[in-house]
């Protein structure tokens, strides 16, 4: 009984890939670091069954092209707006209009590594006040330059809100900031 399930369900699929009407989305040709800009070569456009393809999805490879990733998308991954760094982005995130992306350089260079796109964190200055609650990790520093100019580690983007963005910005101006992992 089980292999028939498999078997029907492996048709379904191949038929509905095979379906002139289903719909084509944009897909990573091969696997893409943090931090790349697409060109038409890194994308492959592919049929897929509607019911699997999700809202944000790209189909229209002039809109990904120049775009840059926010973390790493591997081979065949279907390539959506939320993996692309655009104004939308801090919305997308958190789910509120207001939301901003802040850059934020980590008091402690080795969190870079350890956080991922969506990750939620607070951002805390060095006399432990909270500046922002349950920000959201939009980018991380690309796996090939985790050094900012003068040697500073690179910025981690952060979307928060309104207010919170502001005070983080005018604080890490001055200092590193500590950011404490949900």
């Amino acid at each position: 009984m089980a292999l028939l399930l498999v078997i029907a369900a492996t048709a379904s699929v191949v038929y509905s890939h095979r379906r002139p009407d289903a719909p084509r989305v944009l897909t990573a040709a091969a696997d893409l670091r943090p931090g790349t800009v697409l060109t038409a070569d890194d994308l492959t456009s592919v049929p897929m069954p509607a019911a699997t393809v999700p809202a944000s999805a790209l189909r229209d490879t002039g809109k990904a092209v120049g775009q840059r990733l926010t973390g790493p998308v591997t081979r065949g991954e279907i390539i959506t707006e939320t993996r692309l760094l655009t104004s939308r982005l801090a919305a997308q995130l958190t789910g509120s209009s207001t939301a901003r992306l802040v850059p934020v350089r980590p008091a402690d260079e080795s969190v870079a590594t350890l956080v991922r796109q969506g990750d939620t964190v607070d951002v805390l200055d060095a006399d432990a006040a909270v500046l922002a609650r349950g920000a959201v990790v939009a980018a991380t520093p690309s796996a090939v330059s985790n050094r900012g100019i003068g040697g500073a580690s690179s910025p981690i983007l952060l979307a928060m809100n309104e207010q919170s963005a502001h005070e983080v910005a005018a604080t890490g101006l001055g200092m590193a900031l500590a950011l404490v992992l949900h």
